[in-house]
């Protein structure tokens, strides 16, 4: 198909014009002070009991 031409080519190279930010820790010592750690770690427990109970209690109804 002729409209699947590239115009530019392979090996054209641009400079960034920005910069990449240093990568961030896995873990931060000064995360584990603050209560919104915490909190999600709530959460997701919560979340994940909830979602395990319901999904145990749909199995046991469907078989009875």
């Amino acid at each position: 198909m002729a409209k699947d031409i590239e115009v530019g080519g392979h090996n054209d190279f641009h400079a960034k014009d920005y910069q990449d930010p240093p990568p961030a820790p896995l873990i931060d010592a000064e995360e584990l002070t603050k209560w919104s750690f915490y909190r999600a770690i709530i959460a997701e427990f919560i979340a994940t009991f909830l979602f395990l109970y319901i999904t145990v209690l749909t199995v046991i109804g469907y078989k009875s």
